[in-house]
């Protein structure tokens, strides 16, 4: 697929100039994460899984559950109209959330990538995990009204100086989620205003959850990135602890501004 190497080759001008605010330090490239991502999310929009994406033979995960990447929905091709990244240099991960707004085929998908940095062979994924949403699992799915909330967004790199810290985004991430178990014991900065995005559902007075019935979150994966005060977390939770859900969240200056979260197809499934 020669096709990927070339548009990836053609964002490194966008990539430079990103440089300068999103800086070059932590474990790995922020260049070469962004630039592996684009491999895959070209490799989502035809259909055809490029061999730099499985060249370490990396672990594939569609809603926690193992599967060949040969016959996964990578071999879909998807008409993505949206896409947005985060990137985490010091554990080398990326997070990609993708919206396809096809009546016949929505989708709303976040993926989650673990490199191996390690060797001479440069960054490799070595674990992919996605998670997809799907209208069987999200009544009042529509692609389309979750396109025009996010797409409205500020979701820009926020200047070195007022970027939160890496802890206190893990931290509020948490105590976010803590919310549904009722074991949280930390006052979330709730920003003014702050938008909560529910599947397709938007509410822009508060973001805190009106329903707070669950079990605590487990078997959570976080990728943060300082840059743009986010943090993509995958967990399982629910009345039942079996549900799989994807958050979102945004702090700018100390302050929760966005909280997005979606709930995977087939969720009753994951055990």
């Amino acid at each position: 697929m020669a096709r990927l190497t070339l548009a990836a080759l053609g964002v490194l001008a966008v990539i430079q100039s990103s440089l300068a605010q999103r800086g070059a330090g932590g474990n790995c490239q922020w260049a070469a994460l962004r630039m592996q991502t684009d491999i895959y999310i070209e490799s989502q929009t035809y259909g055809e899984v490029d061999p730099m994406l499985i060249s370490n033979s990396p672990l594939y995960r569609e809603n926690y559950k193992q599967r060949d990447i040969n016959t996964s929905i990578l071999t879909t091709p998807l008409k993505i109209d949206y896409t947005r990244t985060f990137v985490d240099q010091r554990d080398c991960k990326t997070y990609s959330q993708l919206i396809v707004t096809d009546p016949k085929n929505p989708y709303i998908i976040g993926t989650q990538i673990t490199y191996d940095n390690t060797g001479s062979a440069g960054l490799r994924a070595k674990i992919i995990d996605v998670v997809i949403s799907r209208p069987s699992t999200e009544p009042q799915f529509n692609a389309t009204k979750t396109l025009v909330y996010v797409d409205a967004e500020d979701w820009s790199v926020i200047v070195t100086a007022k970027q939160d810290s890496r802890d206190l985004l893990k931290i509020v991430a948490n105590s976010y989620l803590d919310l549904w178990s009722g074991n949280g014991n930390y006052e979330l900065p709730w920003g003014t205003p702050c938008a909560r995005l529910e599947g397709s559902e938007y509410y822009t007075e508060e973001c805190q959850p009106v329903s707070l019935n669950g079990k605590a979150n487990t078997d959570k994966m976080y990728v943060i990135d300082e840059g743009l005060g986010a943090v993509s977390v995958f967990s399982k939770g629910g009345s039942d602890g079996a549900l799989l859900d994807m958050h979102e969240f945004r702090l700018v200056q100390g302050k929760l501004r966005y909280v997005h979260h979606f709930t995977a197809s087939d969720a009753a499934l994951v055990v």
